[in-house]
């Protein structure tokens, strides 16, 4: 076989891949409209009911902890008894969580929501697996991201639902949610095929001794990758656990302070980058670049853009430095969550990231508590700079962790 043919059969082969994972996209992609919808409703929503920066972090933190608690058993269960059965159950409770949500007159409630949305999340973690499994350890980054241009798309849907119905009033966006978890559930049965784990080659595969002695050498890899994700996760979360209330405090539009509206705009912004960086750039930035130089530089990226913040209110300047800030994250995510994959087995991706949703929500947990300590106080520059620092500190571990030799 030719050069020409193999080239042709790989292009062939991967093209079957992306057929295969469509329904996959359709439903992570639905799934994270919901979530894109809330995201940037939730301060305004909050603070509508009596909420403080600080109950604000609180509010996040609380369903950080209960993903930390069930993401290893949603990530197990997954492996167990299949990626389709465990995500009806995960994409219920966030109905649930949705219509709670909506018809919470309290913060208690608000709360209540939270923890069953929280204590039932896995959807994301699950898909990943799902889209892992289903593809070749060649294409297997291709096939993360276009999990994660699904979320991209949803997160530029989303976000923009939600400031056309903010209109119609602040439970209006949550409704929607709601009707789209719906659409989500029944895209999920009738899209996804049954899978059998407890049948399939798959699941049955047994280590050779050689083998699985590699595979701890690749578990230690892994192990360090966490450990970067780590601090990937905590300067997003504290980004994104208060970023509305930041701009709301420093940013005026049309007279008025950024609200809900605005930050839909913002959030539907970070789903197109997600989609421009997925779609088209991850790719050629691959072929360019180690995947040690694509985080190094994204954590950059992201500094740069957080020093901006502590620089002034200028609108301008704003739209460049959450370009950077957005990339920064896109690139920093989907290179770590695919070299998370291909570092572990494929019959333990389920476990792998539902460990990585945990570590992300251990991350949740208290970044979002100091990063409402410091806006509460109106520490604004000190809020943007600690973020700055921290992403300097996870590029400069990344030129550490990701140099070292691994065997997978």
């Amino acid at each position: 076989m030719g050069p020409g043919s193999t080239i042709e059969a790989r292009a062939a082969m991967a093209s079957a891949g992306t057929l295969a994972l469509m329904p996959t996209f359709v439903v992570v992609a639905v799934d994270a409209t919901g979530m894109g919808i809330i995201l940037p409703l939730l301060p305004f929503y909050s603070q509508r009911l009596g909420a403080t920066p600080v109950l604000l972090g609180a509010l996040i933190s609380v369903y950080a902890v209960c993903q930390l608690i069930a993401g290893p058993v949603v990530g197990m269960l997954s492996d167990r008894y299949g990626r389709r059965k465990v995500l009806v159950v995960s994409q219920v409770g966030t109905l649930i969580g949705f219509v709670l949500l909506a018809l919470a007159a309290n913060l208690t409630l608000v709360f209540l929501a939270r923890v069953i949305d929280g204590l039932t999340s896995g959807n994301i973690s699950v898909a990943h697996a799902y889209a892992a499994e289903h593809s070749a350890p060649a294409t297997r980054k291709q096939a993360l991201g276009m999990t994660s241009g699904a979320i991209g798309t949803g997160l530029l849907l989303g976000p923009a639902l939600s400031s056309f119905l903010v209109h119609y009033g602040q439970t209006a966006p949550v409704w929607a949610a709601a009707a789209l978890s719906l659409v989500s559930i029944i895209a999920t049965v009738a899209l996804l095929p049954p899978d059998h784990p407890a049948s399939g080659s798959l699941y049955q595969h047994r280590l050779s001794e050689a083998t699985f002695t590699r595979s701890l050498f690749g578990m230690r890899y892994a192990l360090r990758l966490l450990g970067l994700l780590i601090v990937f996760f905590f300067v997003n979360s504290m980004f994104l656990s208060q970023i509305g209330l930041f701009l709301s405090e420093r940013f005026s539009s049309d007279g008025h302070p950024f609200g809900a509206r605005e930050l839909g705009w913002m959030f539907a912004y970070a789903g197109f980058i997600n989609i421009v960086v997925q779609g088209l750039l991850i790719t050629r930035a691959n072929l360019i670049a180690s995947d040690r130089n694509i985080v190094m530089a994204a954590f950059a990226c992201m500094g740069l853009g957080f020093a901006g913040l502590a620089a002034g209110s200028n609108v301008g300047l704003l739209a460049i430095e959450l370009t950077l800030i957005i990339a920064g994250t896109m690139f920093a995510r989907s290179t770590l969550t695919a070299e998370l994959s291909r570092s572990t087995a494929i019959n333990r991706q389920g476990m792998i990231m539902g460990l990585n949703q945990s570590l992300m929500s251990g991350a949740n947990i208290s970044a979002p508590l100091v990063s409402g300590a410091l806006i509460g106080h109106r520490l604004f520059v000190p809020w943007a700079l600690v973020m700055a620092a921290i992403a300097v500190i996870g590029a400069a571990l990344a030129g550490q962790l990701l140099d070292l030799p691994r065997t997978r």
